[in-house]
């Protein structure tokens, strides 16, 4: 049965990847930035950033597994697994691989480069690249993907009619919701007892991940699976609601962002911080993600040429972001009297434009970045 082409998640997609971009931006400016952070300009550090930086880090990528999951399931399903995997290795893995390989290492340099570190590229490559200092940029969603894509076509092989499409469309349940939000808020606190819930570990030199968050992504992806599963957001399927979700965001907003910002400060110590910190971002999760979901279903389903170039360049736009945006920053920290505001915004507005402007003319014509059918 053919169904209507979803444009709202075409939509949420490029407005993800575009607030993922002012979000890395706006790390440059924040108050308590991470003194690893690539750049960090410290002439007007600003406590408005970090509240933003602490918000939006909760549901950004949330939002993109879900999105992944929907589309994965549904292109496993069309192709079966041969034909699925020839063209995510075309599409995922190599610009993984190579942006891995080549990019990030460039990304990286810039946190010595910025500070002025005596250290020339080839003897951070050799030497710290590959040892404290080793990470995969914004690639580790790549790979981070490709091994969600594994689980689920291993789930579909060993349950194959559980996976299939329902005939017509199904209610998840509320004890479904209760469910995914007590798993996350285990997992977030299991994990975050042990360690700080902004930890990045890597394995093997293949997967870069936040342990902390590790099940939350799983849980969210797979949710997305059984969202085309159960015709989620077709002609009289089911759509989240956005009043209930968007009220439930506004209600836990305020409660995550306090543990963040005073709790510590008023001498908690680490098993509260830890159970507070888990209580908090697993509803907050779910909430601004579904939020999102069914906002933009209900007021940007449609399409326009601005949207469609928008979508079309999402992909090519989230792989360039960080080589364009620390230059950028970098050669405006240079910039000590211009107001810090007015430096985000061009610094924002430079890296999105030239982004948007090489995706378009030059990285879709390659074939990984070209539109592709899910």
């Amino acid at each position: 049965m053919p169904t209507k082409r979803l444009y709202f998640l075409d939509n949420l997609k490029w407005f993800i990847i575009w607030l993922m971009t002012v979000f890395h931006a706006a790390m440059c400016y924040m108050a308590y930035a991470p003194e690893w952070w690539y750049v960090v300009d410290k002439s007007q550090p600003v406590f408005s950033a970090t509240v933003f930086i602490l918000w939006v880090d909760i549901f950004i990528m949330p939002v993109m597994f879900f999105i992944s999951g929907y589309f994965g399931l549904m292109s496993l399903s069309k192709h079966g697994a041969g034909t699925f995997w020839r063209k995510k290795i075309g599409r995922i893995a190599l610009p993984w691989i190579f942006g891995s390989m080549v990019f990030a290492p460039l990304v990286t340099y810039i946190i010595l480069a910025s500070r002025h570190a005596p250290v020339d590229f080839w003897t951070f490559y050799t030497t710290l690249f590959w040892g404290p200092l080793y990470e995969q940029a914004q690639y580790w969603y790549l790979g981070a993907l490709l091994a969600l894509y594994v689980l689920l076509t291993v789930a579909v092989a060993i349950a194959p009619s559980f996976w299939r499409q329902s005939m017509t469309p199904k209610r998840p349940s509320v004890m479904l919701y209760a469910a995914l939000i007590v798993i996350s808020t285990i997992s977030i606190y299991a994990t975050g007892s042990i360690m700080h819930p902004d930890t990045w570990t890597f394995y093997a030199y293949i997967l870069v991940l936040q342990p902390v968050r590790i099940g939350t992504y799983i849980l969210v992806f797979f949710l997305g699976a059984w969202a085309w599963r159960s015709r989620w957001f077709e002609l009289g399927g089911y759509v989240p609601s956005a009043w209930f979700w968007g009220l439930a965001t506004l209600v836990l907003s305020p409660a995550y962002l306090y543990q963040k910002l005073f709790l510590a400060a008023s001498g908690a110590d680490a098993a509260t911080l830890a159970l507070a910190n888990a209580v908090t971002q697993g509803p907050f999760m779910w909430s601004a993600t579904l939020f999102l979901v069914a906002f933009f279903q209900k007021q940007l389903d449609f399409t326009t040429p601005l949207l469609s170039n928008l979508s079309a360049t999402s992909y090519p736009v989230y792989y360039l972001h960080m080589e364009i945006l620390f230059p950028v920053a970098w050669l405006f920290t240079t910039f000590t009297d211009l107001n810090v505001y007015l430096k985000y915004v061009l610094v924002c507005a430079l890296t999105l434009g030239i982004c948007y402007v090489l995706s378009k003319y030059i990285l879709l014509r390659i074939p990984c970045f070209g539109g592709a059918k899910k």
